[in-house]
């Protein structure tokens, strides 16, 4: 009898002890909005933190679109949900934003911007490196990190993954929606073609002018140049069948093809999605759930 009464009195220890383990475990969704990692305004994340995540819990980091030079995470939050609603930590970034100050006036004024796609990388860096320091508060992976952006957003996302800021590793996966993957050219002549508006900003955004000497800096804000170089990773690329971007000709599935050779020829893992009748934003109805979930299903399988 005092055998089976300890038995007990174990058994009722252990099932605490396991009901506190299970509240423990069993967290709330939240939304943590306008988490700082940086002096400037624009230096700010949010950060969709899904239910009963732990620490094995992936992370997602998504940037906004709009040419470098434009754009908002709040644009973004319902993708964030999205994502979130699958079972993904999503870091919602904000960047700083490459000035365009005098490009509309007449004439063009040709000056240097403050901030480079070399800053918005930076901004990243630190958004990252903010949250890996709050893996634990958070409860996240530490490790099972992707990024993901759309249109500039997919470039600084692939840009990143591929670079130099990703230390460690740490980013493994990666989402192209509507980005560009190369901004090299072979002759002046090409950048002359260009709406001068157009071409003042890439200067801006890439902060050399478009001259032979410095093919090299426009090669190095190329996500294709850095894969030639071999430093890709598992890629998702998510192409609209209309990528025209207001009156600038597409000539993104050439691109894209180049690119996804590169990739192969390199032996990266990838995968190249066309999304028939869908335009540069995927505003058609469903688009946005085609995208999404093979965003997350490439994820999670890589």
């Amino acid at each position: 009898m005092k055998n089976l009464a300890v038995y007990l009195i174990l058994c009722v220890c252990i099932a605490q002890t396991s009901c506190k383990k299970d509240k423990k475990l069993s967290v709330d969704a939240q939304v943590l909005t306008d988490i700082s990692f940086g002096e400037d305004p624009k230096q700010k994340m949010d950060v969709h933190l899904p239910e009963s995540r732990n620490e094995q819990t992936p992370v997602v980091v998504m940037l906004h679109g709009g040419g470098f030079v434009a754009g908002d995470k709040t644009a973004f939050s319902a993708r964030a949900q999205q994502l979130a609603a699958k079972g993904f930590v999503v870091l919602n970034v904000n960047y700083r934003l490459v000035s365009i100050d005098g490009v509309f006036s007449n004439p063009i004024v040709h000056k240097p911007s403050p901030v480079k796609i070399s800053d918005q990388l930076n901004d990243i860096a630190a958004a990252v490196n903010l949250a890996a320091s709050k893996s634990g508060e958070w409860r996240m992976s530490n490790d099972k990190w992707s990024i993901a952006g759309h249109s500039a957003g997919a470039t600084l996302a692939l840009l990143y993954a591929y670079g130099d800021k990703n230390t460690g590793g740490r980013v493994k996966v990666a989402a192209n929606w509507a980005g560009a993957t190369n901004f090299a050219f072979q002759d002046e002549s090409e950048v002359e073609q260009l709406d001068p508006r157009i071409a003042e900003i890439i200067y801006r955004a890439v902060g050399a002018e478009p001259v032979q000497a410095n093919i090299p800096a426009y090669m190095a804000v190329s996500p294709m140049w850095l894969a030639i170089q071999g430093r890709g990773l598992a890629t998702i690329n998510i192409r609209p069948e209309f990528n025209n971007v207001g009156d600038l000709p597409d000539g993104s599935k050439v691109e894209y093809q180049k690119f996804t050779q590169v990739l192969n020829d390199k032996g990266v893992t990838n995968k190249w999605v066309e999304v028939a009748g869908a335009d540069h934003g995927f505003s058609k109805a469903g688009n946005w759930d085609l995208v999404m979930n093979e965003t997350a299903a490439f994820f999670n399988s890589n």
